[in-house]
């Protein structure tokens, strides 16, 4: 029915480990569907949350050319173990019966069982959808930034994802997640064609985006109240949105800092990662004292002992305050350029971290531990 590279059909099937559940008790959602649109051909997967097209390109289409199933582990293992620049051929088999497709490449065969492409289901897009068109690289700094900040709790599934809304004023576009002991919020251009209200995507949905965001280019989203399809590159993404209400996270951010310390992030994390090895725990907190424009870290294991380290800082700032290690070492880590600001007010108050001489409004926020 049709012959391709393996480079195309792996291409294809790239999306088959995010999107399909292996332990799904309904065959048809472990299947890919393998179907043409004009001159190209198109392999779709879904597990009702979430639906992946992937356009690739076929050396030759046959006229006879018939939509089809078929499981696609299987059949993405399969491919994958060609020899690499193999073309496959996909043919009916000899009675012309799609009960089973053959997949033949130099002098491998395999007959694989099909399910009806007409049993696959299919996600509608509202016809009320929002454009929202975001430059490539932009989206996938974004949701980078606040992927590390997303929960894990079932109980509070409104925070299981990142929130996307309008930015007050301005043409931007603004994602925030937060699990309620640390909060980001990222900007990032964009071309709004109308008004929509705030939505939030699924964490799942935001491990699968990075596999579609180009190099370059802009990526179009079509926004409505239940569902978001992304368009990029060859790959189209449709996901069902988390039903429930972001938080007012602007509450949590506080305005009111007295105290800002300019420090190194580099010099910073690499401090915090040594002190935190003395608890064998990254979660511990470790003690932050200001003071003189030198930050002391500071670890206590009572069943292994002590830590220290300091870093040099800009600054009047004067407290002291502690922190879980690992929400720090996200937030360097997901906090551009060199030299960071954290805006203190008190010990039992959140820290706002920002890249100095950058967007102020790009932020993580994180709560205090007791040390």
């Amino acid at each position: 029915m049709f012959k391709a590279e393996k480079s195309a059909l792996l291409s294809a099937l790239a999306l088959v480990g995010s999107v399909v559940e292996k332990r799904s008790t309904i065959p048809i959602l472990q299947n890919v569907l393998i179907e043409r649109e004009e001159d190209r051909l198109v392999a779709r997967l879904t597990n009702l949350d979430i639906e992946a097209k992937t356009y690739f390109k076929a050396i030759v289409i046959d006229p006879d050319f018939e939509a089809f199933t078929v499981p696609a582990g299987l059949f993405a293992d399969i491919v994958r173990k060609l020899p690499d620049g193999a073309e496959a051929s996909i043919e009916r088999p000899k009675d012309g019966k799609l009960g089973s497709i053959l997949l033949k490449s130099g002098r491998s065969k395999f007959s694989l069982q099909v399910l009806p492409a007409s049993d696959f289901p299919e996600m509608k897009m509202p016809a009320d959808a929002v454009r929202v068109t975001i430059p490539a690289d932009e989206l996938d700094r974004a949701i980078g930034a606040c992927g590390h900040a997303m929960s894990t709790e079932e109980t509070r599934h409104y925070l299981q994802g990142i929130f996307l809304h309008q930015s007050a004023g301005s043409e931007d576009a603004t994602f925030v997640a937060t699990d309620g002991h640390r909060l980001v919020k990222r900007l990032t251009q964009a071309e709004i064609g109308g008004s929509f209200k705030g939505v939030i995507i699924p964490r799942n949905t935001v491990r699968v985006l990075p596999k579609i965001l180009p190099d370059a280019g802009d990526i179009e989203l079509m926004v409505t109240d239940t569902v978001v399809r992304f368009v990029g590159g060859s790959s189209i993404l449709m996901t069902k949105l988390i039903d429930g209400t972001f938080p007012d996270y602007q509450r949590i951010i506080p305005t009111d800092a007295t105290m800002v310390a300019t420090i190194g992030s580099k010099a910073m994390a690499s401090a915090v990662d040594r002190v935190a090895t003395v608890s064998g725990e990254r979660g511990r907190a470790v003690a932050f004292s200001f003071a003189d424009q030198q930050l002391r870290l500071k670890v206590s294991n009572p069943d292994a002992g002590d830590g220290e380290d300091e870093v040099a800082y800009e600054g009047e700032a004067t407290i002291d305050i502690g922190f879980n290690a690992k929400y720090i070492a996200d937030a360097l880590a997901n906090l551009p350029g060199d030299i960071i600001t954290m805006s203190l007010t008190e010990t039992g108050a959140p820290a706002v971290l920002r890249t100095n001489g950058g967007n102020p409004e790009n932020l993580i926020v994180i709560m205090p531990m007791r040390v």
